[in-house]
């Protein structure tokens, strides 16, 4: 694929628990984009705090952690052209589960 770009999406344990993962899979599909990856997992601490060392000194980071390590989540990795400029959309302005269904259905 010419111009294809990468990029990693993790859905997180509460995603995994409501049932999100299949929902999720099918609108990126449906944008064409392709899964190269997909991977249940629970992640340990050490792998967790590796993956978001830059936000170590933020007052959240025990809690991100403690959070991510509570359940499973579904590690993806998609290919396509714009995939990372649409899973952008995902992380929005923090307006929750609105924000992620508009940009990954429009």
């Amino acid at each position: 694929m010419a111009n294809c770009e990468h990029t990693f999406i993790a859905i997180k344990p509460d995603g995994v628990q409501w049932g999100l993962v299949g929902e999720i899979i099918k609108r990126f599909e449906q944008k064409r984009f392709h899964l190269v990856g997909l991977k249940f997992m629970q992640a340990s601490e050490d792998l967790l705090k590796e993956h978001y060392i830059d936000l170590k000194d933020r007052p959240f980071f025990v809690g991100l952690v403690k959070y991510m390590h509570s359940g499973p989540v579904a590690a993806m990795v998609w290919e396509g052209l714009n995939v990372v400029k649409t899973a952008g959309c995902l992380w929005g302005s923090g307006n929750g589960m609105y924000e992620h269904w508009r940009c990954v259905s429009s």
